[in-house]
């Protein structure tokens, strides 16, 4: 019997989560550093927020994370590095609404509510080892990811390219979300998908960290 996760399905056009959103411009809920790149140093593109939904999306002690990449151009900043600078997870907590830096100097990408939806997958096929794994295997993980959900919080991150779960702090990161480019027009290569960790130790000076795989 498949091993089944509980999770949550985040749904385009959804409603009922303050703050959950695509594109436009970001709501701060407090004070928003607008993030540069660490590679050709201009504003980054807003991506998406998060907020902390308890005993959904646990983000504590932030009240909500926001995510940017590089989309300048003329630049070959490696945006789908979790580690390169050309995108970043601002965490914020709670207090009075501010912003701070220069924006994206293009259009935002157009704006989407999202909802928070109840879903399951097969947590022990997405789990899989694709380097060591039997046939039969592989065609139950290909089956787990067209079954799951492409956009939620929770479960296990459902890998276009093979698991890239990225290390802080001497230790794999926790899997907190994923959203797929569609139907939002993302820029995540081929109509691929981004996904969201923490760190799992506590006072890390840089708690998230995102990265992307096209399909």
């Amino acid at each position: 019997m498949a091993d089944l996760s509980a999770l949550w399905a985040l749904v385009p056009g959804g409603s009922g989560v303050p703050l959950a959103k695509v594109g436009g411009a970001p709501e701060p809920v407090g004070t928003l550093r607008w993030p540069t790149c660490a590679a050709c140093g201009m504003p980054l593109r807003f991506l998406f927020q998060l907020p902390h939904v308890p005993g959904r999306l646990d983000l504590s002690p932030w009240a909500a994370v926001y995510v940017f990449q590089c989309e300048n151009p003329d630049t070959v900043c490696f945006r789908w590095d979790a580690h390169a600078g050309a995108n970043t997870v601002v965490a914020v907590e709670e207090g009075s609404s501010a912003e701070e830096g220069a924006r994206y100097p293009g259009p935002p990408y157009a704006e989407w509510s999202l909802g928070l939806g109840p879903a399951e997958e097969d947590t022990e096929a997405l789990s899989v080892d694709v380097n060591e794994a039997t046939d039969e295997q592989l065609a139950a993980l290909d089956r787990a990811l067209e079954q799951a959900p492409e956009s939620k919080v929770g479960g296990v991150a459902g890998w276009l390219n093979g698991d890239a779960t990225p290390e802080c702090c001497e230790a794999p990161m926790r899997f907190v979300a994923q959203l797929a480019a569609m139907p939002f027009g993302l820029s995540f290569g081929d109509n691929g998908r981004g996904y969201l960790f923490r760190c799992r130790r506590e006072g890390c000076a840089t708690p998230f960290r995102f990265l992307s795989q096209g399909a």
